[in-house]
């Protein structure tokens, strides 16, 4: 994917607090090539709206309406983000599950991969799905950690962007067990925000699968393990 000289137009998806939002909007103003041009959100009440506020991003509240099925409340979404142009979702916290035929919209036939980011709080494949961070403190892990990953039509399954690992702590609280989880979701967000911008995501068939394998880095230098690193 070389760089591209048109700025990056990204939203932001959160139903919640808005932390990690907030660290992609921060990380995408640093940046010249990209710009979040919307907050998304299914929650009328969600703290990511004050958020949104402080930066002066757009916040769009889709909520879904009593009676509103799935297809009509992902249109509704589709229009917003037709409005603001978006070419890239970033997922922050966003609890609801996108339908194959939505992510087919932003679908990258050049990647191979849809331009929908994921940002998981766990080692995947391990504890996929929700409160992973407490699946995985319950389950007394030694080494915990945290993936980004792209989207596919399954939960949690997509092609692995990044991922960091840190050791638990004897006798910690899951608090703290969580917070420093979070710290590491902060800085493998902000480091592939900085490879989007540069040019510096492809992804590569992995032969006689049918997996794919992401590569960061001029020319991949970074190598085609780079969701290994840390």
């Amino acid at each position: 994917m070389a760089k591209t000289a048109n700025i990056i137009r990204a939203a932001v998806f959160a139903s919640g607090n808005g932390t990690n939002a907030e660290n992609i909007l921060g990380h995408c103003e640093k940046y010249t090539g990209i710009q979040a041009v919307a907050i998304v959100t299914d929650q009328p009440y969600a703290g990511v709206i004050e958020r949104a506020k402080k930066f002066g991003t757009a916040c769009e509240i889709v909520p879904r309406k009593q009676g509103m099925d799935k297809v009509a409340h992902e249109q509704a979404i589709l229009d917003v983000l037709q409005k603001h142009k978006v070419e890239w979702i970033f997922l922050a916290g966003y609890m609801r599950i996108l339908s194959p035929e939505f992510l087919r919209k932003f679908h990258d036939e050049k990647l191979g991969v849809n331009r929908v980011v994921n940002i998981h709080p766990s080692l995947l494949p391990a504890f996929p799905g929700a409160d992973s961070y407490l699946q995985a403190f319950n389950a007394g892990v030694k080494i915990a950690g945290v993936t980004l990953h792209f989207v596919d039509d399954g939960v949690d399954t997509g092609p692995i962007i990044l991922q960091r690992a840190f050791e638990r702590e004897e006798e910690e609280s899951f608090d703290n067990f969580r917070a420093r989880g979070m710290k590491l979701e902060y800085e493998i967000y902000a480091e592939f925000l900085r490879h989007l911008v540069e040019g510096e995501v492809s992804v590569a068939a992995i032969p006689g699968t049918d997996r794919r394998i992401v590569c960061l880095g001029k020319d991949g230098e970074k190598g085609k393990w780079a969701q290994q690193s840390g």
